[in-house]
């Protein structure tokens, strides 16, 4: 399968001449969009980069999350209390559940 890389703009971590800096790849479903941020700034930060990098703003922010191989990455941590370098993919999804509330009778 081939694979869609867009590159937001920002530059490149290694490039930007900020040593903070880091270029990560966000992939949704078939597309992978690259997003730079500082390694100091919160998931949740990064998530917001996502959700706009991916033109994926009709979805609540609460219903999409960013996992690093099988780790869910928690909103409240920074991008540098998880091994993330320049380069690496995350993957952003929906959230498992959330389905709505069901009445069975």
């Amino acid at each position: 399968m081939k694979e869609n890389v867009h590159n937001n703009g920002k530059g490149n971590g290694g490039d930007s001449g900020h040593p903070n800096q880091i270029t990560l790849n966000i992939r949704y479903q078939s597309e992978t969009v690259q997003v730079t941020i500082n390694k100091n700034a919160s998931i949740n930060a990064l998530l917001e980069q996502a959700i706009h990098a991916t033109q994926n703003n009709s979805v609540d922010k609460d219903r999409l999350q960013l996992k690093l191989g099988g780790t869910v990455l928690e909103l409240k941590n920074k991008v540098n209390d998880y091994a993330i370098e320049d380069g690496t993919t995350l993957v952003l999804s929906l959230t498992a559940g959330g389905g709505g509330n069901y009445c069975f009778k």
